[in-house]
């Protein structure tokens, strides 16, 4: 794979002439609008992908990496159904040593770094971007912090787990995959999903 967002959006593009979108998108989840045409969400957001690309259905410009995880899922051979199981990222299968991708792609701490300096002060803000993302709150998780699932691809579920600060501890924040998502994506894209789902919900200068 390429280094640089807009030549890995290249490289998945060129991957997309040719191949067979429709046929597999039923099992993705994802709309079939025509021959060879097809349509994917990602966080609240359509998508039109066919063999020339990716393109958002808005007419509006999108980042490389939106771009390129659309062609991802889009060319994806997984099957089968989310087992609604959760672990953090690095807890998923990574990319063989000496592989270009090896290694932990996006740290938690990075993430609980992130959204603290973004939503400690003000939780509301975190709900009311919950919201806009379509999380859906599915209550208290078993380690008693308040959590939301989102599906940013039909078969790639998330959960954000929010522990609201005490007077012991201070707030956390943990993102964690569904336990069958490298079944749809390779860990690498995991990793950038997981960058985009902080951009999406801290916003560009969170």
């Amino acid at each position: 794979m390429p280094g640089g967002y807009e030549d890995i959006y290249r490289w998945h593009a060129s991957r997309l002439a040719g191949a067979d979108l429709t046929g597999p998108a039923p099992a993705l989840g994802l709309a079939v609008e025509g021959p060879g045409l097809v349509r994917a969400g990602l966080f609240g957001r359509d998508y039109l992908v066919d063999e020339t690309g990716v393109r958002p259905a808005d007419g509006e410009s999108a980042h490389p990496n939106q771009l390129s995880l659309v062609a991802h899922y889009a060319l994806s051979p997984g099957r089968g159904e989310p087992a609604y199981e959760f672990v953090p990222l690095d807890r998923l299968s990574g990319p063989a040593p000496g592989h270009p991708g090896a290694g932990q792609p996006f740290g938690r701490h990075r993430f609980d770094r992130d959204m603290a300096r973004r939503f400690d002060r003000d939780p509301e803000a975190l709900i009311a971007a919950v919201a806009r993302l379509g999380g859906r709150d599915i209550g208290r998780d078993i380690s008693g912090g308040r959590a939301w699932l989102f599906h940013p691809f039909p078969k790639v579920p998330l959960k954000l787990i929010y522990h609201e600060a005490d007077e012991e501890f201070p707030a956390n924040y943990r993102l964690l995959f569904d336990k069958s998502a490298t079944a749809f994506m390779v860990f690498e894209a995991l990793g950038f999903l997981a960058g985009l789902f902080l951009w999406e919900l801290c916003g560009p200068d969170g």
